[in-house]
């Protein structure tokens, strides 16, 4: 995980001024450990801000590509370097055929998207606060899923490649 750079600057202040209370007399000691604790406070609050941010409810934000799933697999078999340069970390809305519904041993549905004919998909993992929706969907008809993508799992034994969207929302259905 990427320390954020509110964090590292505080870091570097911090050791900044440590090493000033060591040079400096005695009598700006304790002004120099003031700001020590300030600031330590103050990287304290960043760091449980960060640490308890949730993440955004993607039913209330706007897509940044909209595209049919037969258009997004064919675009990641053909280049997917390009294509991760396109969609990799985006919020991508796809519509397509429901190939399979799916649900773990915990409850959590992962919706699968594509032409039946063919092993490639958009694999849609949803939303925990939206699973109820996606048990309700019915394999065969057609839907649009908005998530973002996380990256491609590329065909190497002739099983099928898939796109992967997480944190997906059912946006309608058909």
């Amino acid at each position: 995980m990427a320390i954020p750079l509110t964090l590292k600057i505080i870091i570097a202040v911090i050791l900044l001024l440590i090493f000033l209370l060591f040079v400096t007399p005695k009598r700006n000691g304790k002004y120099i450990l003031l700001c020590i604790a300030l600031f330590v406070g103050i990287g304290v609050w960043q760091g449980l801000k960060e640490y308890n941010r949730k993440n955004e409810d993607l039913s209330n934000v706007k897509a940044d590509i909209k595209i049919s799933a037969a258009n997004i697999i064919h675009e990641y078999e053909a280049n997917d370097s390009a294509s991760n340069q396109n969609y990799l970390g985006k919020i991508v809305e796809v519509d397509g055929n429901i190939k399979k519904v799916e649900a773990d041993d915990k409850g959590f549905y992962t919706i699968v998207l594509g032409d039946t004919s063919s092993l490639s998909s958009v694999r849609c993992s949803m939303d925990s606060t939206y699973q109820k929706d996606a048990a309700k969907l019915v394999v065969g008809s057609s839907t649009i899923v908005r998530g973002s993508c996380t990256g491609f799992n590329k065909d190497e034994l002739g099983l099928g490649s898939d796109v992967i969207l997480n944190r997906c929302v059912i946006i309608s259905k058909k």
